[in-house]
């Protein structure tokens, strides 16, 4: 059985700390194997681990508007969120239920938002070169991957709705991770436009979704003593301009050694 958690509202870079957290213990065994599912209480960006921020987003909209930017433990790209996304992260033992293979990982947790796609009536498909799941065409799901401590996690979104406006001036490139389109919002459609506005009822579906694509049943738990202390130390970092910054930084360093 894996444990459901819905950590409903929380900030953007205490959800990267609790993801983070949790891999840790499942990883060592000290936690089961979890689905996790939280909102944004305002706005962030999402920065994959390998990316440099000046490259992705821009930095002086996002420090006027009091966006976050979270450099996650995950790889792939940046995304942005607000409070009308339900993220989640599917947190299994690596070597256990959840391909070692990454893009047998992706189709396998996936299969789980086709699912939920499927039983809401919208429909959808996993779109494997991006790893993404699309609906009637467009984007409506962009998922990331990582494996630290014996531990894999697939995280991703699922789009209730979305403004578009703000998403276009926070990121520099917003159709980068998109199909061949001219504006994001050709590219990318939300449970909204599709006439699906109850989020009680999405949730349960992703839950039951996620399930069905592990072969398991859920039950509903709550985060441990541990992963809580734990999660509260690893805020520290994410909250820390050397974190944000650290591939940023680490090219810079790459460029002036080479010109000396």
């Amino acid at each position: 059985m894996w444990r459901f958690l819905d950590l409903d509202k929380i900030d953007g870079f205490y959800s990267a700390a609790i993801f983070e957290a949790i891999g840790s213990h499942v990883g060592a065994g000290s936690s089961p194997e979890t689905i996790l599912f939280w909102r944004v209480c305002s706005p962030v960006v999402y920065l994959g681990y390998h990316q440099c921020v000046e490259d992705e987003i821009n930095v002086d909209f996002c420090h006027e508007a009091g966006i976050g930017i979270v450099r996650r433990i995950l790889g792939g790209g940046c995304g942005f969120c607000d409070d009308e996304q339900i993220l989640f992260s599917v947190i299994g033992r690596d070597g256990g239920v959840i391909p070692h293979d990454i893009q047998e990982a992706y189709r396998k947790i996936l299969g789980g938002v086709v699912n939920a796609l499927v039983s809401l009536g919208a429909g959808g498909e996993i779109e494997p070169a991006r790893n993404a799941v699309y609906s009637h065409g467009r984007k409506i799901s962009g998922n990331a991957q990582g494996r630290f401590g014996g531990s894999v996690l697939v995280n991703g979104s699922l789009l209730l709705d979305f403004d578009f406006e703000l998403m276009d001036n926070v990121l520099k490139n917003p159709t980068k991770n998109l199909r061949p389109v001219t504006f994001a919002r050709e590219g990318m459609v939300t449970l909204r436009e599709l006439g699906i506005i109850d989020m009680d009822s999405v949730k349960n579906s992703l839950r039951q979704g996620f399930a069905k694509a592990l072969g398991a049943s859920t039950w509903e738990g709550t985060l441990t003593e541990s992963e809580n202390e734990l999660a509260a130390l690893l805020l520290e970092k994410y909250l820390q301009d050397e974190w944000t910054y650290k591939m940023d930084n680490k090219r810079s360093m790459r460029k002036r050694n080479s010109t000396n």
